[in-house]
Formats: C-alpha cells, sequence, structure tokens
C-alpha cells in the first residue's frame, strides 16, 4: 500500500535525471508548455477580469435612454469594455453621417442606423478576436501534453524492459525504478494538460457571453439611435 510517507521518499529530481535523453527532452518540451500555458491563463484572467468590472460598472452608469451621440460621456473610463467600445464605434459612424443626417428625410435614418450595426458588428469582431488571441494554445497544450507524456513514458518502460534483458533478470528491484522513471513522464503531461483544459474551457464560456452581451447590447443601440435620430431631425438640432 502507497502510504505518504513512502511519496515523501520518492526522489523526483533523480528520477527526472534518470529518465534519459530523451525522456529528459520530452519532460523539458512539457515543462515549456505549462509554463506557457500558465503564463497565458494568468494574463487572460488579469484583461477578463479588469474587462468585466469596466462593463459592470460601464452598464451601472449608463440610462435606459441613453444618446449615442453623446458616446464620449458615457465611454469615459470604460476603454476596456467590449460594449463601451461598440457603444463609440456606433457613435464614430454617426458622426460621420452627420452630413447626410441634415439633409434627409425620415427614410434616410435606416440607412444611419444600417451603418452603425456595421460598425459595431465590426467591432464586436476586433473585440472577440482579442478575447480569443492565445487561448488555443491552450487547447494544443492540453491535447499535446498528455501524449507526449504517454510516448515518454513508453519509451521509459522499453528501456527498462531491455535493460532487464540485458541483466538476465526479471526482478521487480531491476525493472522497478526504470518503470517508475517512466511514469513521471505522463505525470508532467497531465500535470501541464489539466490545468490548460480548464483554462480553455473557461475562456471560452466567457468569450461566448461576452459575444451574446455584445450581440444584446448592439440591439439596443440601434433602438436608441433610431429614435434619438428621429427625434433630433425633427428638431433640427444635428449640427454638422
Amino acid at each position: 500500500m502507497l502510504t505518504f510517507g513512502v511519496l515523501l521518499k520518492i526522489n523526483v529530481g533523480d528520477m527526472i535525471v534518470g529518465s534519459g535523453t530523451v525522456g529528459g527532452t520530452v519532460l523539458a518540451v512539457i515543462t515549456v508548455l505549462s509554463i506557457i500555458s500558465w503564463a497565458i491563463t494568468i494574463d487572460k484572467a488579469r484583461v477578463f477580469r479588469r474587462s468585466s468590472r469596466q462593463t459592470k460598472s460601464f452598464l451601472r452608469m449608463l440610462p435606459r435612454d441613453f444618446s449615442v451621440l453623446e458616446a464620449n460621456y458615457h465611454v469615459r473610463g470604460s476603454q476596456h469594455s467590449g460594449l463601451a467600445h461598440l457603444l463609440n464605434e456606433a457613435a464614430l459612424s454617426v458622426k460621420s453621417d452627420l452630413a447626410l443626417v441634415k439633409t434627409a428625410n425620415d427614410a434616410g435614418i435606416p440607412a444611419i442606423v444600417g451603418s452603425a450595426k456595421a460598425a459595431m458588428e465590426r467591432a464586436s469582431v476586433e473585440v472577440t478576436q482579442s478575447m480569443e488571441s492565445r487561448i488555443i494554445f491552450l487547447a494544443t497544450a492540453a491535447g499535446i501534453a498528455p501524449f507526449l507524456g504517454l510516448f515518454g513514458t513508453i519509451w521509459g518502460i522499453m528501456l527498462s524492459f531491455m535493460s532487464m534483458g540485458d541483466m538476465g533478470s526479471t526482478s521487480l528491484t531491476v525493472v522497478g525504478p526504470g518503470v517508475a522513471t517512466a511514469l513521471i513522464a505522463t505525470i508532467f503531461g497531465l500535470g501541464a494538460a489539466i490545468p490548460a483544459l480548464v483554462a480553455y474551457n473557461y475562456f471560452v464560456n466567457v468569450v461566448r457571453r461576452e459575444n451574446g452581451a455584445m450581440q444584446a447590447f448592439a440591439l439596443r443601440v440601434a433602438e436608441n439611435l433610431a429614435r434619438e435620430l428621429q427625434s433630433e431631425l425633427h428638431s433640427s438640432k444635428i449640427s454638422v
């Protein structure tokens, strides 16, 4: 029975050194994958947390019938919020069409709103691409690391049995240390893959929720913009 005392006696350093050139290379590759995965995970968690905090603050301060033309006021201090970015891009699109608004009748408003929607769609793609950047590496690490560990283990076991044949003994004391050393590759592989897979699934869900929020917010912006343009057009308050 494997007890905690036995685990304490295991010298991982000696096992890594004893894994040989191929095994050591496998462990080094897995370690690099793990380090990069953790770096991406920590950085993405920080970025997503900052974006979420600013989005919550942005929505809390945003009036229900907000003015799209006054987006500069509403998005202040929310430069890392995807929703604030959408509102700002919609406002920039409308402001570029102010001359058209000045001379258009009611029939021209849908075209202006449509242009703003297109701007928000482009902004949504930009936000999504930024959020998804480097996340695919986590999926790659989660898929590769276990197989690298398995390869290292199989290679080590193969060498152990070859050594057993050369020594002419089938004693567990002969083959045991080699097998134990080989299995360290599997442990390394799983140790790198499991956190990367958990982080990847979590971040994918975050991106999916953000996409849904941006789509819903874009509809809200378009509705407010149509009402605002209708009101501003008839009151002649828009100036070029």
